[in-house]
């Protein structure tokens, strides 16, 4: 995934990866589904690891695949590419305050703290139409980012990722088009320098 560079990559070790992690993009990484995007990983383990880029809005409304929801004073109207996998379903992202004895829904598996991934988006949606839920604690998106047993590894080791632990919660807050540049600079170091790269004019 890398051409020839114009900075000095540094060599990593294998890392070790776990839900709630943040993915970055780095310079290095050409391909333009990802170019700058920034990728919440949702699940991994021996098998592969599954994630959805967090930073890149459609203009599909969520009125046209939602049905019968209300989404008047929802913050995000719109559907959110998720990855390039599988562009015929829809994933969701929730985030809530889990109070201490709070019951959690059973459905929702936590993926970081106050975040959480429905297993079962029919239930959900089911939910939210009957007032149960709030429409304006989630986010839809359309695909999926995934990785073969090992490839998300390799891959950050090519350093075509950089791996961010900081709070995903506060990073979402951050506007789509602000958040690359401004994760990076979250990190600090050589990454704060690749938030200062301007884009690619074919890229874009």
């Amino acid at each position: 995934m890398q051409d020839d560079l114009d900075f000095p990559l540094k060599p990593i070790d294998p890392p070790v990866l776990c839900p709630g992690d943040v993915l970055i993009a780095t310079p290095a990484l050409r391909d333009p589904n990802f170019h700058r995007s920034v990728i919440l990983l949702c699940d991994h383990d021996d098998v592969g690891s599954f994630g959805l880029v967090v930073n890149r809005p459609t203009d599909i409304p969520l009125g046209r695949v939602l049905e019968d929801i209300d989404i008047d004073g929802v913050t995000s109207p719109c559907l959110q590419f998720g990855g390039p996998v599988d562009h015929e379903k829809i994933f969701a992202l929730c985030q809530t305050v889990t109070d201490e004895g709070r019951d959690l829904d059973a459905t929702q598996r936590e993926i970081s703290s106050g975040l959480f991934i429905p297993d079962d988006l029919e239930q959900t949606l089911g939910k939210i139409r009957a007032g149960k839920d709030a429409l304006r604690n989630y986010r839809f998106f359309l695909g999926y980012t995934g990785w073969g047993q090992g490839q998300l590894q390799q891959e950050v080791v090519e350093q075509s990722w950089v791996i961010s632990r900081g709070n995903p919660i506060q990073l979402l807050e951050t506007p789509a088009d602000q958040m690359w540049a401004a994760a990076l600079r979250e990190m600090g170091g050589e990454q704060l320098l690749w938030s200062m790269i301007p884009p690619e004019p074919d890229w874009n």
